[in-house]
């Protein structure tokens, strides 16, 4: 398994969604996903752009302390999804972060 450590800000508010667990259990599934752009190139470089899910008690408790404008420092498993694009039908990749741990940083 590989693991990725990236530091960055959250671009936009987190989205907190909470599932009903399949299969008639009486659980929930928690999910917080939001992007995180890294600018540790310098301020004159294009910042690069990450896209982050949070599964659990990690994504609660990123529903109650990660905001807009946040620095965090991110581990996890990263994962490359091919699709086709609507608008030329070309095959795109797309970046995702499953996290497994978040820090926030000063």
């Amino acid at each position: 398994m590989r693991l990725m450590t990236i530091t960055g800000r959250l671009t936009a508010v987190p989205e907190y969604n909470v599932y009903d667990a399949k299969n008639g259990d009486d659980r929930v599934v928690q999910r917080l996903t939001f992007s995180v752009a890294n600018n540790d190139n310098g301020k004159d470089a294009d910042p690069e752009y990450y896209d982050v899910v949070c599964w659990g008690k990690l994504a609660e408790w990123g529903n109650q302390y990660l905001k807009k404008g946040t620095r965090v420092l991110l581990s996890g498993t990263p994962h490359n999804e091919i699709y086709e694009s609507k608008t030329d039908n070309k095959r795109r990749t797309h970046f995702k972060l499953t996290c497994e741990r978040v820090e926030m940083i000063g």
